[in-house]
């Protein structure tokens, strides 16, 4: 569940920064985090399909922020171009991949996002609904109500519209 909500967090739309922007920072990234030697090499067909895999993922997180299901066509895309498995093991069926290098990295990214839904916790994964942070989080809320994240943004939004009525009144 982390790895998929650090991956859709490699876009950050406030400061506009892209931790993926050339093939060398996606090995990094995927370096960094185990899911691929430091001497993989990566393509722009590699960085495209990063990517894509990104992208799709956050629209599932904007719908589980909405609390809507619906088809997502480019998710299912990037999915289906994903190394991966159905294997058994001593606990049973499992979803693995046994691609190396970024592939690899990629795909075990996808079986994340496959294990979350499997925990029945993939749809507490959600975007913050401030417009000026867009974050990815986990909602650790009883009833999955939270709609931001846990960087402040719900209290920016909450003193913003407080010091706009305050305002109106004064004015009013």
């Amino acid at each position: 569940m982390a790895l998929v909500r650090d991956f859709v967090n490699t876009t950050d739309h406030e400061t506009g920064t892209d931790d993926l922007a050339s093939p060398a920072d996606l090995v990094t990234y995927l370096a960094e985090r185990g899911l691929a030697g430091a001497s993989s090499r990566a393509s722009g067909a590699d960085l495209d399909a990063a990517q894509r895999l990104r992208t799709g993922l956050r629209r599932a997180l904007e719908l589980n922020h909405d609390g809507t299901t619906g088809a997502l066509p480019g998710l299912a895309a990037a999915l289906a171009e994903q190394p991966v498995a159905l294997t058994w093991t001593d606990a049973g069926a499992a979803l693995t991949t046994t691609a190396t290098g970024v592939g690899g990295g990629l795909a075990r990214i996808a079986v994340a996002a496959h294990e979350a839904a499997a925990e029945g916790i993939w749809w507490r994964l959600k975007i913050c609904a401030s417009d000026e942070c867009e974050w990815a989080y986990y909602d650790h809320s009883r009833n999955r109500s939270r709609s931001w994240c846990e960087y402040g943004c719900g209290n920016k939004l909450k003193t913003r519209a407080y010091r706009a009525r305050k305002a109106a009144a004064r004015a009013g």
